[in-house]
């Protein structure tokens, strides 16, 4: 078992913070790991001679190979199967390179068996050779690797840097890479676009930077719950359904691609001017939603290419996240780190050993859930016995049997039947059984009385309240409070200076009876001049009695709570007003600004009252002007109930109304006011 590589997650950086990504590109490289070997220029002339050196020896008449060493051959067919053999053409192809050839010991103890057909032996000679393994996990990877002069190593994903059918890797050195990245510098590179449609959800973002410009998001029912599948694919397999939900999907699938490309289309001057445009869309019917007809997305432009990593349900909060992790750099701070994470992410799982693939079966086994269950189909019930039923006698009725019928009862009921008469109830066998010493009986009902009288005592502990320990009051402290609640005295300062003993302790004990302090009677009994005495004294605020309430909430009288607020004022850290319910200090300017402004509310209200009042002589002065004195009146008022007409009002004839009920009201009234109004210019 090989051990646990020991990773260390790696700081990241954003693309969008441009200092902090032109701090990290300071003398980027291409990581060594991405750069394969560069395509070596041969001239004519030394191709001739290596072409030479492996001609076959003259010498021994074409019996022996000069590029393995190995002649003379006995038979045509031994030579023929040798220049076939892999060893010959690893040897052909290491002595084009300069190579110094292998023997077959050499070749057949290699440890990689595929690289003899590959000419390189790079990874058994030279100390400046890549090591194959992270090479490989490299070029296969969705993220490009760079170092910079600080020995930094950091990563970026390769779908921001070069579309799928462009090939970077193979300049040698990697220019091409590095250019690409200080591309990301230039303002308005990081304009990208990112589109997710899937299962008849559709999102989609245009970002500037980190700020989406403009973003959308639509949604269709064209999948059924738990069939995993849109309609139109389900379609495709076999019949068509043809019920009235799959129409329905039918018709949502078709107004969803619709719909999708009206958006797109929309979009088409803001998608030009991306540089980038992402998308996840998995299937011929979601890549329609975005590639279809009169669409501004073609999927030959090289700024189209797909995300690299899976994604959830389209949403907007999902684009937004796809978004910060595409432009997400996760930089190591020296190589070691990197090659650790990078082998440990790409290293195929470990064999299994026998023992732990049947621990994994045995664990599926138990796991496993049953069959799903048809909600179409009926289930089966299983069949239950029921109980007996036997007549006992005429009182009792039918009884049944159970597990505290007595074993003889039934024996006894058949022979009293027979005889014709039956005489035992199972009550009075229950009770002979019991007396008779048959103890398992016995001995499970008097476990279930305890069980029952144990229960009935806790319900009664329950049940009953809780009373408190009545500790003795010291007289001095009920004298006091006596003189609280009392009408006589307004201050306690000759009390409180002739007091023996703990004053604080004094103010802060509380009544048996309703558990209130000294600072509770005298809120309650509306003294504020009290409150700040025993407040001075050492009362405590926070204290509450056995309604849970503190001295201030106890008290409904104003000026009591405002001695509560000036003193908090004046000592704030005296006490912890947090729990006191105090809502907060109070100083005589904010009592002064309080009072004013409730004196200027009352002045507003009186005010308002006044005009209403005139407002409403005005109308009923209206009201009893007659039709044709309304019509020249100077305010336009509705002619029925004398409010003032909208900027439309209802009318007839020269009559204006505030609304149509008024004007119906007005025509079935009119004819007795038209008479009076006759009657008396007649």
């Amino acid at each position: 078992m090989s051990s646990k590589i020991d990773i260390t997650k790696p700081k990241t950086v954003k693309l969008f913070d441009l200092n902090d990504y032109e701090k990290l590109i300071n003398g980027i490289k291409v990581a060594a790991c991405m750069i394969t070997e560069s395509h070596q220029i041969v001239d004519e002339q030394s191709v001739l001679k290596r072409l030479n050196a492996l001609t076959i020896n003259g010498a021994s008449d074409g019996n022996c190979c000069s590029c393995c060493g190995v002649g003379p051959f006995e038979t045509r067919a031994q030579q023929t199967s040798h220049y076939k053999h892999h060893w010959h053409t690893h040897n052909l192809k290491r002595k084009l390179f300069g190579k110094s050839p292998l023997s077959l010991g050499q070749f057949s103890n290699r440890q990689d068996d595929n690289s003899s057909v590959s000419g390189s032996d790079s990874e058994t000679e030279g100390p400046n050779s890549l090591p194959t393994d992270l090479f490989a996990a490299a070029t296969r990877h969705c993220k490009a690797f760079f170092t910079n002069s600080s020995g930094q190593v950091f990563c970026i994903y390769r779908c921001i840097l070069h579309h799928k059918k462009e090939e970077l890797s193979t300049d040698g050195e990697g220019y091409a890479w590095v250019e690409r990245c200080q591309h990301l510098t230039i303002p308005g590179y990081l304009r990208w676009a990112v589109l997710m449609v899937s299962g008849g959800h559709f999102a989609g973002a245009i970002f500037s930077g980190a700020i989406p410009v403009v973003h959308k998001t639509h949604h269709s029912y064209v999948t059924r719950r738990g069939q995993g599948q849109a309609q139109a694919n389900r379609d495709q397999h076999g019949h068509m359904p043809r019920s009235a939900g799959a129409s329905l999907r039918r018709y949502n699938q078709e107004q969803f691609l619709k719909h999708v490309q009206d958006i797109i289309s929309g979009w088409a001057t803001d998608l030009n001017g991306c540089s980038l445009v992402l998308y996840r869309a998995v299937g011929a019917l979601n890549q329609g939603a975005l590639f279809g007809k009169n669409s501004p997305l073609n999927r030959d432009d090289l700024r189209v290419r797909v995300l690299p990593f899976p994604t959830r349900k389209p949403t907007y909060k999902e684009v937004k996240r796809v978004h910060e992790t595409v432009a997400s750099i996760e930089v190591y701070e020296n190589l070691e780190l990197f090659q650790k994470a990078l082998i440990a992410a790409s290293a195929k799982p470990t064999t299994k050993t026998g023992s732990d693939i049947n621990a994994e079966r045995s664990k599926k086994t138990q796991k496993s859930p049953g069959k799903p269950i048809d909600r179409a189909k009926s289930r089966e019930r299983t069949p239950r016995e029921l109980p007996m039923q036997m007549i006992s006698s005429e009182d009792e009725g039918p009884c049944y049997i159970d597990s505290e019928t007595p074993v003889d009862w039934i024996k006894v009921l058949s022979e009293q039947k027979s005889k014709g008469i039956v005489l035992n109830s199972r009550k009075d066998l229950l009770n002979d059984n019991s007396a008779s010493g048959n103890t398992s009986c016995s001995e499970q009902d008097n476990v279930i009385d305890k069980k029952t009288k144990k229960k009935k005592k806790k319900k009664a502990e329950e049940i009953k309240p809780l009373k408190h320990p009545i500790s003795k009051i010291p007289t001095n402290v009920k004298r006091m409070w006596m003189a609280i609640s009392g009408n006589e005295l307004s201050s306690l300062e000759t009390i409180l200076e002739s007091w023996e003993g703990d004053i604080e302790v004094a103010c802060n004990t509380q009544d048996p009876v309703d558990g209130n302090t000294a600072l509770h009677k005298a809120a309650i009994a509306a003294k504020p001049d009290m409150v700040l005495e025993i407040l001075s004294a050492g009362g405590d605020p926070c204290i509450r009695n056995r309604h849970l309430q503190t001295p201030y909430a106890s008290t409904p009288h104003h000026d009591t709570r405002i001695a509560f607020r000036m003193f908090q004022a004046q000592f704030p850290e005296k006490y912890n007003y947090n729990k006191s319910q105090i809502p907060g200090p109070l100083t005589p300017e904010l009592l002064e600004q309080e009072k004013e402004k409730k004196a200027a509310q009352k002045r507003a209200k009186r005010q308002r009252g006044k005009e209403k009042q005139m407002e409403k002589n005005k109308t009923n002065e209206f009201l009893l002007l007659p039709d044709a004195e309304k019509v020249k009146a100077d305010q336009p008022r509705c002619f029925l109930c004398g409010t003032f007409l909208p900027k439309k009002p209802f009318e007839y004839e020269s009559f204006k109304f505030c609304t149509i009920k008024c004007l119906q009201n007005h025509r079935s009234l009119r004819p007795l006011h038209k008479s009076a109004t006759w009657s008396v210019y007649a």
